[in-house]
């Protein structure tokens, strides 16, 4: 693919959404066009998949601020990426749309195609039920780093109407076991890695926690070992200090 018709592909994908600083996000990815990028773009394969998980907001906030310095090597296939999961998001926006605009916010999008569902329950509270760890989002933020939030997962997409929050002390948990919840938010949701045996103990009590907290029988574990790998069905969201989504290290 030619280098122009990639530039033309940033522009008229960007373009579609209402951000103040538009021109400028497309003038230092169209400066940092390499033969990697161009390749990423492509092929159309997604390399980052656990993007997926984030609002379009959030990935439109990180592909601006990777795009404001040089971007690495490993950071090409985030940048194609996003870029590939806001072209398909909005090609389904068009299709489900009935007022379909040439300019449109990352939130109204995400809103046409994750509806939430209303909100219910005592006034207060946003305290959800989930009958599997497949449905359950964790979010972890480094701007507060004592705080868990838990969303339910709707339509692939953690909703922002059934959330709630715990404190770890709370939850009888500290800062090591929170690590461990937070390397997941960098992977997919079929990758694991390789926790130390050693520290099991730091596992079995976040285990214990979250079955406590969402009553979810004794077997089901939400964190498990396969083949010496950590591996969960929760999806993770991890966010730095900037709020935007943790890259892998």
């Amino acid at each position: 693919m030619e280098k122009n018709k990639i530039q033309n592909q940033l522009i008229s994908g960007l373009l579609r959404f209402e951000l103040p600083s538009n021109q400028t996000l497309i003038e230092n990815i169209s400066k940092q066009l390499s033969e990697r990028l161009i390749k990423n773009l492509e092929t159309k394969i997604i390399l980052a998949p656990y993007l997926h998980k984030y609002r379009s907001k959030k990935l439109l906030d990180l592909i601006s601020r990777l795009a404001k310095k040089d971007i690495s090597e490993n950071e090409y296939e985030v940048v194609s990426s996003i870029i590939l999961i806001l072209e398909s998001r909005y090609r389904k926006y068009k299709i489900i749309a009935k007022n379909c605009s040439k300019t449109l916010s990352p939130e109204l999008m995400d809103s046409i195609l994750y509806p939430c569902d209303r909100i219910t329950g005592v006034k207060g509270t946003n305290a959800f039920t989930i009958v599997n760890w497949k449905q359950l989002n964790i979010e972890i933020n480094d701007v507060n780093p004592e705080e868990l939030v838990f969303k339910k997962i709707i339509n692939g997409i953690p909703s922002n109407h059934k959330v709630f929050s715990q404190n770890l002390s709370y939850l009888h948990l500290g800062m090591t076991t929170r690590s461990i919840i937070k390397i997941f938010g960098s992977l997919d949701v079929d990758q694991s890695y390789n926790h130390p045996f050693k520290k099991k103990d730091q596992v079995f009590r976040l285990n214990k926690a979250l079955k406590t907290l969402f009553k979810i029988p004794t077997l089901s574990n939400p964190f498990f070992w396969k083949k010496n790998q950590l591996h969960t069905e929760i999806t993770v969201t991890a966010f730095d200090k900037y709020l935007n989504p943790v890259l892998p290290y």
